[in-house]
């Protein structure tokens, strides 16, 4: 029986270990990111601004730095998966309103680009099944991933890369 005991009792200890050394990693990548501004959280209304597209139903996978897929921004609950609606307001400004964490709008004057892809930290889909919003906060370009529900919105969405 104490046979038995001793590699339970080391695979348990493993896997504290790992457990641990995963939230040390993910502490210190939100400390090396506290450069990152805030970003804003308030709503298209509170902007002066009327809701023009959605709100549509979707998955926020995350946000990463932009052209790095697998490098989550922790900083202010930025790389935190949620469900989430999506609207785009009067003057362009995307409003993001996420389920357990902070909502995030994101003027249309800091978006560079929309695109789609595969994928980022968080989801891969294949094809060109994530939206992703290539936008400016500070002086550090990120890209915020989502996932529509409706394909049909997903491709609304990705045509206001003609006029963000």
């Amino acid at each position: 029986m104490m046979a038995e005991l001793g590699p339970v009792l080391a695979l348990v200890a493993l896997f504290l270990l790992v457990l641990a050394l995963m939230a040390w990693g993910w502490r210190r990548r939100g400390r090396s990111q506290q450069h990152l501004p805030a970003p804003t959280t308030a709503a298209l209304e509170e902007l002066g601004e009327t809701t023009t597209i959605g709100p549509f139903q979707a998955v926020y996978v995350s946000t990463v730095l932009a052209q790095q897929p697998l490098e989550r921004v922790v900083a202010h609950t930025l790389g935190q998966r949620a469900s989430a609606r999506v609207s785009i307001g009067s003057a362009g400004t995307w409003h993001i309103l996420r389920e357990g964490a902070r909502p995030l709008t994101i003027p249309a004057d800091a978006v560079s680009e929309i695109t789609a892809g595969p994928g980022m930290a968080g989801k891969f889909v294949g094809g060109d099944g994530i939206l992703i919003l290539r936008w400016r906060l500070g002086d550090q370009l990120l890209d915020t991933g989502l996932r529509l529900a409706r394909r049909e919105d997903h491709d609304l969405l990705l045509s206001r890369k003609e006029h963000p």
